[in-house]
């Protein structure tokens, strides 16, 4: 009986020299099946929002550049006799102010009216001896706004009202006649001409068509998503356009509508060739947001050779367990994603972890859901060590693998914005391209990568910085 306790000993220590022959390697891993079908990506329509803005105190600087000193002059009969004539001239000396009801474009004139006698019945010796009679009137034309199909704007101005600041009264020897009636009817009689001038250089002088076009032109050049070999480009074909203009109490603004085609290129010899600018559209209804669907890849061998750059001998260690990781290799598989990882150390051998890649459009970040592995071991030893290191391993992976596809995700707005946004023509247009939110991010798998189908919302605008003054308006005699 005295050897009992060692035989018992001993066979305790054959028992568990037996078990260890396993703890630096395990059996059995589960396989999963890998995706061997290319995929091909279609992308939704995607329409882009963006208003043109032009501001009011930039339209006031234009047509005080454009409206220069004499405005209009005429002769008229001061004492309602055709002996009696005298030439009336309005001349612009203070600036023009320009505003808006929301409804109607309001332009204030201030004009100098000037009346010199150059015939009288009473003969030249009183003709010119009479003193020219000067006073201001503040003339207030309105006018509502639209596009012609050159995307020029257009105006149909007419007079509102006459404000004198004082009251043209003018004297001829001893005949003295309040003029205002008389002026204002022939100003309402001659509203056409006078109106029409404006309305012809505002024509020919203020469009929206260079910054519609900035956006049509740059919507329809390849964006690069993918610089190393074989690239991929996005490229929106677009094929239609709509606009609006809406007056605001600062600023006049067309509200344009672009619909576009995304298309995926891999060959940029295969780009679509850029058409160009559609005539005017009438748009029914305007947004202020756009709703886009943009594109992004990531190969498995790009995501493996970042996985094997990054954490390659990274160690893992727990109450005298250690686990390095030495490769891996991650593919689709009819589970999802798969990663087979081959370890080392301690914990020796391989095991495949599967997971679901998952776009959370609250947190505006990529997840892997059900992310887990099991080496399947029939090793009591080795499924401790992994016991004790499983959730360190797990979680490592998981954040470093969605932390690089979230960035990758995130980059792509930026891209389209960068693409928008270049090429300011003469520092005329400023484009702004902001506010942009992924709503939704469609996840698949082929066997080279996988494929991201992006859903954003965002706002945009033009700002037109400045137009071309154009020459003085002629004066209307």
């Amino acid at each position: 009986m005295k050897f009992f306790p060692f035989i018992l000993f001993v066979v305790f220590t054959i028992f568990l020299l037996t078990s260890c022959g396993g703890c630096f390697k395990s059996k059995t891993i589960t396989k999963h099946r890998r995706v061997t079908d290319t995929l091909v990506v279609d992308l939704p329509l995607s329409v882009f929002n963006i208003p043109v803005t032009y501001e009011l105190k930039d339209f006031e600087i234009w047509i005080n550049q454009v409206i220069k000193g004499d405005f209009f002059e005429t002769i008229i009969n001061p004492l309602s006799d055709d002996r009696d004539e005298a030439k009336l001239i309005l001349t612009k000396k203070k600036l023009i102010q320009v505003r808006s009801s929301g409804n109607e474009l309001i332009c204030i004139i201030p004009l100098e009216a000037e009346v010199v006698l150059i015939k009288s019945r009473l003969g030249k010796m009183l003709t010119s001896a009479a003193k020219p009679m000067i006073t201001t009137v503040n003339i207030e034309l309105s006018t509502s706004v639209s596009l012609d199909k050159n995307w020029n704007l257009v105006t149909a101005f007419k007079i509102k009202r006459a404000n004198w600041d004082i009251e043209p009264v003018f004297q001829m020897g001893p005949f003295k006649k309040n003029l205002k009636d008389e002026i204002n009817k022939w100003l309402w009689a001659n509203d056409q001409k006078l109106a029409r001038q404006l309305d012809n250089e505002i024509n020919k002088t203020v469009s929206m068509k260079s910054a519609v076009e900035k956006i049509w032109k740059d919507l329809q050049k390849p964006i690069i998503i993918r610089k190393k070999t074989p690239g991929v480009w996005l490229q929106f074909s677009c094929f239609s356009l709509e606009g609006k203009i809406e007056l605001g109490t600062t600023n006049i603004t067309c509200k344009t509508k672009v619909k576009a085609n995304t298309k995926i290129i891999t060959d940029i010899t295969l780009a679509a060739a850029v058409t160009n600018l559609p005539n005017y559209q009438f748009l029914k209804e305007s947004s202020s947001v756009s709703d886009v669907h943009l594109y992004a890849f990531t190969s498995f061998a790009e995501i493996n050779e970042q996985l094997n750059t990054q954490l390659k001998g990274k160690r893992f260690t727990a109450q005298g367990y250690t686990m390095e990781l030495k490769h891996f290799d991650a593919y689709a598989s009819d589970s999802g994603f798969a990663m087979e990882v081959t370890t080392r150390k301690d914990i020796k051998g391989k095991f495949i972890a599967t997971g679901k890649l998952e776009f959370d459009s609250v947190a505006q970040t990529l997840q892997i859901r059900n992310f887990d592995y099991s080496f399947n071991s029939n090793n009591t030893l080795v499924n401790a060590g992994d016991l004790l290191l499983h959730e360190q391993v797990r979680d490592t992976i998981a954040t470093y693998l969605t932390l690089k596809m979230s960035a990758l995700i995130n980059s792509i707005p930026e891209l389209v914005e960068q693409a928008i946004a270049t090429g300011k023509s003469k520092d005329q247009v400023e484009l702004y391209f902001d506010e942009l939110t992924i709503n939704h991010c469609h996840i698949s798998m082929g066997a080279l990568g996988v494929h991201f189908i992006i859903h954003a919302e965002a706002t945009a605008g033009i700002h037109i910085k400045k137009i071309n003054p154009g020459k003085r308006m002629n004066v209307e005699k």
